[in-house]
């Protein structure tokens, strides 16, 4: 893979056994550990780039890659600019349908208390994004939450903050604001 180009990080032993020193499975679940394993190599999962003195940087899990007309996003790296706006408590970035690009960001946003949930805000947000990132990795649609559901060690739980099969795209007060991702 050329230097800077981001892929799955795939690791094996060299030898006749190339699972040597790996660990032994997945708890109760086979499937996944074979799942894993293919070519003899194990797919960690990982999206890392390497620099061309060879270090590797971890990007974002698989799962929270999102493609959008041919890029790849990466959640976290969206989550972590706009994390640090002011009117930003909480936020987790999603993959949603789009018919044009295949995939497209959804922000949901618990605001800071004193702020607003309107779309003064939203754009407001999307423009703070527009200036660090991108514009392709800016939200595209937007929904303010009270609250995110958290796991056992406070972080947000991604798979619970909307029942599965729903389009949260449909939800009363989902903001689309693809018109503001323009290339500058």
């Amino acid at each position: 893979m050329a230097s800077g180009t981001e892929g799955e990080l795939v690791v094996r032993l060299s030898g006749e056994d190339p699972r040597r020193g790996f660990f032994a499975g997945y708890l109760d679940d086979a499937a996944a550990t074979e799942a894993g394993w293919r070519g003899g190599w194990w797919h960690s999962g990982d999206i890392v780039r390497q620099d061309q003195a060879g270090i590797i940087y971890f990007v974002d899990r698989r799962k929270n890659m999102i493609r959008r007309a041919g890029e790849n996003i990466a959640a976290t790296e969206v989550e972590t600019v706009l994390c640090r706006h002011p009117a930003i408590r909480q936020i987790a970035i999603l993959a949603v349908p789009d018919e044009k690009a295949g995939e497209e960001i959804f922000a949901c946003v618990v605001p800071a208390s004193g702020h607003t949930a309107d779309l003064k805000l939203a754009q407001g947000i999307v423009d703070y994004c527009n200036q660090q990132l991108a514009y392709y990795k800016a939200p595209g649609w937007m929904l303010f939450l009270d609250r995110m559901p958290l796991t056992a060690t406070e972080k947000i739980n991604k798979a619970q903050i909307f029942a599965a099969g729903l389009d949260p795209r449909t939800l009363v007060g989902a903001i689309d604001l693809r018109a503001m991702k323009k290339r500058k």
